[in-house]
C-alpha cells in the first residue's frame, strides 16, 4: 500500500483537538468553579467538535465529521485479537462483510493509528467509554483497543488506547484486545512520526502490505523543520500552532495545583523569557496539546529529530486534564516514551508551560 497523503487544510490541521472536558476539579476530587484554575475544563483549549459530531452512514459506517475519518459502526466486531490478527483482519475487511455495504474493497480499512484512535475521544465522560454521547456506534466497549502503531524504544509493544479511561498505554503484541477499523484521510489528525516496521517480537521488517503506522504513516504531514526557534525563550510548533517555553523543565517538579499557578504566572522576564508576555498567557497544556509534541519513531526522549528544546526532562510531565472517573488524579505524558497515564494531583513531577491555541475558548 501506498503512504496515505493529504495536504492538510490550513484551517483544521493548525490546531490540537479539545479534549471535550469542561468541568474542573480540586486536588481532593471536589467539583470547583473553573475561572482562574488554569484547568483543561477552563481554558477549553483546541479545535472544537461540531453537533452532532458523528454520522451515521447507513452502511455500517460513521464518519466522524471533526476529523474526517470513518469508522466501522461495530466497534467490536471482531472480539479480542493479537496485534498482528488485528493489523490482517482490518486490512481485509471489505463491502459486503460483517455489516458493511459501502462498497470499500480490501485495503480500504486499516487498523487506525495511536493518534487516530485517540482522536475519537472524549475526556469529559465519567462512567462509559470516553467518547461523545449520543454517538451512533454499536457494540462499543470500555476497554482496550490496539493501534497499529508500535513503541519505538520497544517494539515488540505496541499502543493501545483504553476507552474506559482515554489515554495511550502499550502492551507486548501477542496478548489480545479489541480493535475498530477505520478508514479515509484526516486534515485534522497529524501523523504519529513512525517510519519503521516490526514483528511481534520487534524485528524491523519490510512495511509493504503490513498494514503498520510505520506503512501507511496517515495523518497530516509535518512541516519540516516542524519548530521554529523564536529567540525569544520560546519555540513554536509550525504543526499545531502552539507556542512552548524552549526551556523544558522550568520550575523542577510540583504537584498539579502548583503546576497550574506556575504556569498561569508565568510572564516576559523569567525563565528565559523575552516575548512580552504577560501573567495568563500561559498555561499547564491539556493532555492532547502534550501528546502533540510526541514523535512515536523517537525515545528517550520522544520528541522530533532537531527540536529546539532544552532542559527536556525524560519522564513524567503533568498536563491540565483531570481523570473525570477519579477526579483526585490527572493526566500526565511520560516524555521520555510517549504514554499517557494518570496520578494522584499531590505527586511532583515535571511541568511544560504551553500558549496559544485558545481562539475557541469557551466560558465555564
Amino acid at each position: 500500500m501506498a503512504q496515505i497523503q493529504k495536504a492538510p487544510s490550513p484551517s483544521m490541521a493548525s490546531r490540537v483537538l479539545k479534549t471535550g472536558q469542561t468541568r474542573c476539579w480540586s486536588t481532593s476530587g471536589a467539583l470547583v468553579n473553573c475561572v482562574g484554575t488554569g484547568q483543561d475544563g477552563e481554558f477549553q483549549a483546541g479545535l472544537p467538535s461540531p453537533t452532532p459530531r458523528f454520522a451515521d452512514n447507513g452502511n455500517g459506517t460513521v464518519t466522524d465529521k471533526l476529523t474526517g475519518l470513518t469508522w466501522l459502526q461495530d466497534a467490536n466486531r471482531f472480539g479480542v485479537v493479537t496485534w498482528p490478527q488485528g493489523l490482517t483482519i482490518c486490512n481485509s475487511l471489505a463491502g459486503g462483510s460483517h455489516g458493511l455495504t459501502d462498497g470499500s474493497a480490501a485495503g480500504d480499512w486499516r487498523l487506525p493509528n495511536v493518534n487516530e484512535l485517540q482522536s475519537v475521544l472524549d475526556l469529559s465522560n465519567s462512567s462509559g467509554a470516553a467518547i461523545t454521547a449520543g454517538h451512533p456506534f454499536t457494540n462499543l466497549q470500555p476497554a482496550n483497543y490496539w493501534s497499529s502503531t508500535s513503541v519505538a524504544s520497544f517494539p515488540a509493544l505496541g499502543w493501545y488506547v483504553a476507552l474506559a479511561v482515554g489515554c495511550p498505554v502499550f502492551d507486548l503484541k501477542f496478548n489480545v484486545m479489541r480493535i475498530w477499523p477505520v478508514r479515509g484521510e484526516s486534515t485534522s489528525v497529524p501523523r504519529t512520526g513512525q517510519k519503521g516496521c516490526y514483528d511481534s517480537f520487534g524485528r524491523p521488517i519490510p512495511g509493504a502490505g503490513t498494514g503498520q503506522d510505520g506503512e501507511l504513516q496517515a495523518g497530516v504531514p509535518w512541516p519540516a523543520p516542524r519548530f521554529v526557534d523564536n529567540k525569544d525563550g520560546t519555540a513554536t510548533d509550525k504543526l499545531t500552532g502552539l507556542i512552548w517555553l524552549k526551556n523544558g523543565n522550568p520550575f523542577g517538579t510540583q504537584t498539579w495545583e502548583q503546576a497550574l499557578k506556575h504556569c498561569n504566572s508565568l510572564a516576559n522576564g523569567s525563565h528565559g523569557l523575552t516575548d512580552g508576555s504577560v501573567a495568563g498567557d500561559w498555561r499547564l497544556p491539556n493532555i492532547n496539546e502534550l501528546r502533540s509534541l510526541e514523535d512515536y519513531n523517537e525515545h528517550t526522549p520522544a520528541l522530533p529529530n532537531g527540536h529546539p528544546f532544552t532542559n527536556v526532562r525524560q519522564s513524567l510531565s503533568w498536563s491540565s486534564t483531570t481523570v473525570p472517573t477519579a477526579p483526585a488524579l490527572a493526566r500526565f505524558l511520560f516524555v521520555g516514551i510517549g504514554s499517557c497515564v494518570w496520578d494522584h494531583k499531590n505527586v511532583i513531577m515535571g511541568v511544560w508551560p504551553v500558549r496559544g491555541g485558545r481562539s475557541s475558548q469557551q466560558p465555564c
